[in-house]
């Protein structure tokens, strides 16, 4: 959802007097409910797409963009953009073949595009290009006014930002993307300063586990206690993520901030890498990867290792994404703990 933030600013830029309306599920609202560019956001309820559907077309829009082009959002074409009605309907394309010959051959290839790059191919017509400014985030401006400007760190767990706090994300859609649990404890073993666990109510066990099995004092976790805006925000103040290749990852690179990326049966191939700006000072992102024989196993991921070792989690050198994620924070706040493996 992150990724499609650039085409909304496109088309406000393009065409600034057009109202814009946007279509997603109830789970992904709170990522654009607060865009400014946003006209309307229309909310995709369980069991309801036909009442969601006479509302779209009672609306008679004059253009139809799909930035998600699967069978559903085809389907609506024929009910928004009839064949013969004139109603410019634009789909992008997923280059699906590319990520199947990877999957396939296990070769990665020599040129690909990114996501946010298709977006941009496929507006390309209506004088729209890529502006190079990166992904935006929309805070709830209730959230912001929250607390008579004290930082969302301090007024919920007492810590101080600028102490360089580092956030892990724990979970992602995929059980096939994300560090196994007595990986991601190893890590937080070799993490100093003020570590803060991301995910969702689903990571709640695992982060308390993770908190219990660890003996030091500036541990915390957000999983199920916060929304997805209000872990937006404690991740706004951190001085670093690290994620495996999941929504926080988009998160993290709208909101600036210095990414370690673990990645598992997926690939940056895949066109789903960080997208930064092409201007500005965002740091880079740092990618880790395992080379296994059998990887990428699929284009989006599984609920277990297909082939039962789990190598290209299992085998990630985590003392070297802590010294990285070390070496980061001893560059940007001068006077931290060395990093000791």
């Amino acid at each position: 959802m992150v990724l499609c933030t650039p085409v909304i600013r496109w088309l406000h830029h393009q065409f600034p007097k057009a109202e814009l309306h946007f279509v997603t599920k109830a789970g992904m609202a709170s990522v654009l409910q607060h865009h400014a560019h946003l006209s309307q956001l229309h909310i995709l309820q369980d069991h309801q797409e036909k009442t969601l559907l006479d509302e779209l077309k009672a609306l008679k829009f004059d253009a139809v963009v799909d930035l998600h082009s699967n069978w559903r959002t085809l389907r609506w074409k024929f009910q928004l953009a009839p064949p013969g009605s004139g109603i410019p309907f634009l789909r992008y394309s997923k280059n699906n073949a590319q990520k199947w010959w990877m999957v396939q051959t296990k070769k990665k290839p020599t040129r690909y595009l990114h996501t946010v790059q298709k977006y941009a191919l496929m507006l390309q017509d209506w004088g729209i290009a890529d502006d190079g400014l990166g992904l935006d985030w929309s805070f709830d401006p209730m959230l912001t006014a929250r607390g008579n400007g004290e930082s969302f760190l301090k007024q919920e767990l007492g810590w101080n930002p600028s102490q360089g706090v580092t956030a892990l994300a724990l979970g992602s859609q995929h059980a096939t993307k994300c560090l196994p649990k007595e990986k991601l404890i190893d890590l937080c073993r070799l993490l100093h300063g003020p570590l803060l666990l991301l995910g969702g109510p689903q990571d709640k066990t695992v982060a308390e586990e993770i908190i219990a099995r660890l003996d030091r004092k500036e541990i915390a976790h957000g999983c199920g206690r916060w929304n997805l805006q209000e872990s937006a925000k404690a991740l706004s103040e951190c001085a670093c993520l690290i994620t495996p290749d999941t929504g926080l990852m988009h998160i993290g690179a709208a909101l600036g901030i210095k990414l370690f990326v673990i990645w598992g049966n997926t690939l940056p191939e895949f066109g789903m890498v960080p997208w930064l700006p092409r201007l500005g000072k965002h740091p880079l992102p740092e990618h880790f990867e395992v080379d296994v024989s059998c990887r990428p196993c699929s284009k989006l991921g599984y609920e277990r290792c297909p082939r039962g070792h789990f190598d290209c989690m299992t085998q990630q050198d985590i003392p070297r994404i802590a010294q990285a994620v070390s070496n980061y924070l001893q560059y940007s706040l001068p006077g931290l703990q060395h990093f000791q493996p």
